[in-house]
């Protein structure tokens, strides 16, 4: 059978294309500091040598061809964003646990699409899928929990719903928050790697609590899974959250430290898990 132009695999390929096929930001940044330095340097110029000298006008000249590369890095990346805005739409109105869905191709569509990775997999209520043969053992409801998990995200990345903004602000303000940017800091973590960056009181235990706690307790958005060797890593929802939502991991050990601390000294400010968990029973991920 043909592949059509809305099929899952050939809107996956034409994004993963286009993306190869972007000028990386280092150009950009490269180009936007030159233009910038030659028109700071041209008013000089033109004091020094009049406006319709031929030096002023090789300066224009090159501001010129730089404004037009600009011009065009832009359109590739809109170019991008809208073959990204088309798979995704595609995935919110068909996606399912199927062999089109699960390829190795759109997979990996996928998770550049949600995260800017490479995975040819998703990791989703502690249930690592690559292909449709991940799914045979699993019960109805969890691949359907699963498969809602996945679109809330997908939603999310489309501005279509506030569901993952929302959980996010609670997290953030909560003692969980530490535990996950060392996680996502290190790939993998475990209670013992968590400890150092608390502060306060805190030890293994309230550790390892804060990393179990989504895994048990929450129904969806769990950001992490059990990597082994008691570490934990991040799941798809947990590299989604990493990327467009957590702060910058630069601030692990100042500022987010201070706000651990606060919150430890007064449990009344501190965000639970029903909390965490309450207005979003129902959604599903992890």
């Amino acid at each position: 059978m043909s592949r059509t132009r809305h099929d899952p695999g050939t809107l996956a390929q034409e994004y993963l294309d286009a993306v190869q096929s972007e000028i990386d930001e280092e150009r950009r940044r490269e180009l936007d500091n030159k233009l910038e330095a030659l028109q700071d340097r041209r008013k000089q110029y033109v004091d020094q040598h009049g406006e319709d000298s031929r030096f002023v006008q090789r300066v224009d000249q090159k501001v010129e061809d730089i404004e037009l590369e600009l011009d065009e890095l832009d359109e590739s990346a809109q170019q991008t964003d809208e073959y990204r805005r088309q798979f995704l739409e595609a995935a919110v109105d068909s996606f399912e646990f199927n062999s089109e869905w699960l390829s190795t191709n759109t997979l990996e569509g996928l998770a550049h699409a949600l995260y800017g990775g490479s995975d040819a997999y998703l990791v989703l209520q502690q249930n690592r899928i690559e292909s449709p043969d991940d799914l045979v053992e699993l019960d109805e409801i969890t691949k359907l929990d699963m498969e809602h998990t996945l679109l809330v995200l997908i939603e999310d990345r489309l501005g279509q719903t506030d569901t993952v903004s929302s959980r996010w602000e609670r997290f953030a303000d909560s003692k969980y928050h530490i535990p996950f940017l060392v996680v996502a800091r290190d790939g993998s973590a475990s209670p013992e790697d968590v400890v150092p960056e608390l502060g306060g009181d805190a030890d293994r235990k309230d550790a390892k609590n804060w990393l179990e706690s989504p895994i048990y307790d929450w129904e969806d958005l769990i950001p992490y899974y059990r990597a082994g060797d008691g570490e934990f890593a991040l799941s798809t929802t947990g590299k989604y959250l990493y990327r467009h939502y957590a702060e910058d991991l630069d601030d692990l050990t100042g500022a987010n430290k201070e706000r651990q601390n606060e919150t430890d000294s007064d449990d009344g400010g501190q965000t639970s898990l029903d909390d965490l968990n309450g207005e979003s029973r129902g959604d599903s991920d992890e």
